[in-house]
Order: C-alpha cells, then sequence, then structure tokens
C-alpha cells in the first residue's frame, strides 16, 4: 500500500486500511499528532480537544519549546520521559521551565548523567507532579481519546532503553503507540504480557535500530504508517536497513524525520491525513 501525501494533494485513509482518494476532502479534524524532527531523538506531541500531551523533547537544543510556542501551546498536561538518555529528556527541561505541566511519567529508572540530575531537579524545583508510570495506567485526554501504557511493567536498570515507557494512545478509531527505544527484549515482554496492540500509527523504537522492530512485533502491531525519528548522517547508522526491511516486508508506509522533517498526523477520529514537512 502506498500513501503520497503532500501539503495539496492527500491521501485519506481509515483505520480498516480501506483507501479513498478524495480531490477535496474536508473531514473535521479534531486531533493531530506530530512527530517533531529534534534531528537525533524523539519528541511528539498529541493534541486533542480538551488535553495535550508530550512524549521526549528530544536533546537539551532541540528546539521543542519553540515548536510548541509556535503551535500556539500555554500548558502541557501531560510529558513522558520515556527513558533517562538525553536525547529523550533533555528538550524536556527547557519545556518545563517554559510551560505549565500538569504531570510528568517516568519510568523510575536512574541515570547517572548531568541532563538526568537537572531533568530531576527541575520537576522538584517546580514541584510538577510525578509518576512512575507502569503497565496498566491509563489517562484521559478527551471525551474519546486515551491513552495507557503497556510498559514497563517492572523495569531493571541495566537496560534502559528496555525500561522505556510505551503508550497507545487511542483517538477515537485511530491508534498510535509509542515505543520509546524500545529493543527485541522489551518488544517480547509487551508481546507477552498484552493481547492486542494492533496500531493505525507506529513510532518504530530505537530510531529504527536494528535491536528493535522485530518481525513478530511489526505483525503484531500491524501498523498503516510507521514513523521512524533520527538524525540526517547520525553516528549509529540509524535507520538500520535490516529494519527497514522488515517495515517494507509488513507493508507499513514509512516517514522518517531525516528525510521528510517533521511529520504532522491530523484526524477526525475515523480518518487521518499525514502531512510530511517535505516529501
Amino acid at each position: 500500500m502506498l500513501m503520497l501525501v503532500a501539503p495539496l494533494l492527500f491521501l485519506s485513509q481509515s483505520c480498516e486500511k480501506e483507501n479513498s482518494v478524495d480531490a477535496d476532502p474536508s473531514p473535521e479534524y479534531v486531533y493531530e499528532v506530530h512527530f517533531i524532527d529534534v534531528g537525533q531523538g524523539d519528541a511528539i506531541l498529541v493534541l486533542t480537544p480538551e488535553k495535550n500531551l508530550l512524549v521526549d523533547g528530544g536533546f537539551r537544543d532541540s528546539g521543542i519549546a519553540q515548536y510548541l510556542k509556535d503551535q500556539n501551546i500555554d500548558r502541557i498536561d501531560y510529558v513522558i520521559g520515556t527513558h533517562p538518555h538525553a536525547d529523550h529528556i533533555g528538550g524536556l527541561i527547557q519545556v518545563m521551565q517554559t510551560f505549565p505541566v500538569g504531570e510528568v511519567i517516568d519510568p523510575g529508572v536512574v541515570h547517572t548523567t548531568f541532563t538526568f540530575n537537572q531533568y530531576l531537579t527541575t520537576i522538584d524545583i517546580l514541584d510538577i507532579p510525578f509518576t512512575a508510570g507502569r503497565s496498566g495506567m491509563v489517562y484521559a485526554l478527551s471525551e474519546h481519546a486515551h491513552f495507557k501504557l503497556l510498559h514497563p511493567v517492572n523495569p531493571e536498570q541495566g537496560s534502559l532503553n528496555n525500561a522505556s515507557i510505551v503508550a497507545h494512545v487511542f483517538l477515537d478509531e485511530v491508534s498510535l503507540l509509542l515505543t520509546g527505544d524500545l529493543e527485541w527484549e522489551g518488544e517480547q515482554e509487551v508481546l507477552s504480557n498484552h493481547n492486542n496492540i494492533s496500531s493505525t500509527i507506529l513510532k518504530v523504537g530505537h530510531h529504527g535500530s536494528n535491536t528493535s522492530s522485530t518481525t513478530a512485533f511489526l505483525q503484531a502491531v500491524n501498523p498503516e504508517v510507521s514513523v521512524i525519528m533520527c538524525g540526517a548522517g547520525n553516528d549509529y547508522g540509524h535507520p538500520h536497513q535490516q529494519a527497514l526491511r522488515r517495515l517494507q516486508i509488513q507493508g507499513a508506509d514509512i516517514y522518517r524525520t531525516d528525510l521528510n522533517g517533521h511529520i504532522v498526523v491530523k484526524s477526525d477520529g475515523k480518518e487521518y491525513t499525514v502531512y510530511p514537512e517535505r516529501e
């Protein structure tokens, strides 16, 4: 299935994978998901009519706070720091210093970096409610939107990537699976603990590394769209060709922040449209 989306021509899809081309579609968008290009890192903004969610913020100099200002954001209801690596939580420090934040959700594992220490100090100084996220927790976003945590259950200090919070976001009938830097061991744990992780859109784990996106996991998620968040010319070679091949075999349309820039998904809760910054 090929989905080509340009600013002046786009293809609407339903979450049952039934496609229809409309020369002048006019759905009433009520949800937006921004996969923000922060280079080699993650930052995902979910907007609903009542509350918003920010998952990760890239490195400290990612520009995430300015991006949020440009979207006329004046408050963040929920912030998820998926795990303590700087390319995920660094930018959240400035976010918390710039915007009122309702709650920070974090796996509660410790890291010994200056960035992590400042992240915790900022939460403490600003007296932001903090929750150690665990599988089974559910949060309301609006009348027909919510997210639930699928992982971790009991995170181990020895593998920060596999301590990543995995959030399953439901925007009415359109669903997102946001996996942080989860690797194959964590994917297996998710598969063991949850019967249904099928999702319309997958945020590909660990920037498209070959250590993630196993065939079994991709088959269970069965996404229509996969988004890889990585920096152009990064030192890790992300995304790895093996992971890309598995995504291609699964049949998902693949978007990449290193190639497509910011990737925005707009939805009315039944259909959705993908708007890449660059084709």
